[in-house]
């Protein structure tokens, strides 16, 4: 596997859960727009969701017009050495529009040869389109082309994603 493809799978592997829904089942359905949240819903929605593409759980809160989410079950390596991905929106129009801030070790290699290049900061933007009792779904910025060494993002595209509540 190139340096690049390996890079990729192992960045992808720690942010897809925010900005990935190219292996959504439902990527192409429409999503439901909905109104602005009530304090009720704001507290309803405040836990913990899991996303149907990645499995990663994310801490969600809703306060007023701002959209807040914390990945929460994290790898340890990655925890160990501070890893994150906190991402915050705010309401715009019929949907809540803002950015994820990342902080990730950066792999190259495989196998024994295998060892983190850098740690890296990035900033990927996201939008969330519905959030409902049962779902959460949008849409977040996605790698496809990405420089370890510099933690330079070469190509970026978007990607749908689904969370529901975790069980």
């Amino acid at each position: 596997m190139d340096r690049n493809l390996k890079l990729r799978a192992a960045l992808l592997a720690m942010i897809l859960g925010l900005c990935c829904g190219a292996c959504s089942k439902k990527q192409n359905q429409p999503v439901a727009k909905q109104a602005p949240p009530s304090q009720n819903q704001a507290k309803k929605h405040a836990n913990i969701w899991k996303s149907e593409t990645t499995g990663k759980e994310y801490r969600v809160r809703i306060d007023g017009d701002h959209f807040y989410a914390d990945w929460v079950n994290l790898p340890p390596l990655a925890a160990q050495r501070g890893a994150y991905i906190r991402t915050v929106c705010q309401r715009s129009g019929s949907k809540w529009v803002g950015t994820s801030s990342i902080f990730m070790p950066c792999t190259v290699g495989q196998g024994k040869t295998e060892h983190i290049a850098d740690t890296c900061h990035l900033t990927l933007k996201i939008e969330i389109e519905s959030v409902t009792k049962d779902r959460i779904t949008g849409r977040g910025q996605s790698l496809k082309k990405f420089d370890c060494k510099s933690c330079k993002v070469i190509e970026a595209g978007w990607a749908n994603f689904e969370w529901v509540p975790a069980r």
